[in-house]
């Protein structure tokens, strides 16, 4: 390499900037990942006490809202939304093999959260084109 070309980042350095805007722009955000459709942890934006397990927790969930929207004859699903009584869970498709999860404290506003997200998720599908 010659001094004047910068090095290549990796899929994985690219998520984790991904990741890092769209909790700049969200400062509550409690955790942000990036999990394969079979629950691997591929990047978080900021770690969580087990990010392996959520990871786990948001396939499982993904394929359970996916199978409750067939049967309901929604169409694709766009986005889960789990409401608890100390945070909520924004889930949403970001690729054919990928999903984005973020957790934020319950009184969160979601309007610029799931604008920052959907941002994200354009770019992390773009990322594994």
């Amino acid at each position: 390499m010659r001094s004047n070309q910068l090095p290549v980042k990796d899929n994985k350095q690219l998520l984790v900037e991904v990741l890092a805007e769209l909790v700049l722009h969200n400062p509550d955000v409690i955790s942000a990942l990036v999990v394969s459709d079979d629950g691997l942890n591929v990047a978080s934006g900021i770690p969580y006490h087990d990010d392996d397990a959520l990871a786990v927790a948001v396939s499982d969930l993904t394929d359970m809202a996916e199978n409750f929207s067939q049967r309901l004859d929604q169409g694709q699903l766009n986005r889960i939304l789990l409401e608890g009584e100390k945070r909520t869970t924004v889930v949403i498709n970001a690729g054919r093999h990928t999903i984005l999860a973020v957790l934020v404290p319950t009184d969160t506003k979601l309007g610029p959260v799931m604008l920052s997200m959907r941002r994200a998720a354009r770019q992390i599908a773009s990322i594994f084109v």
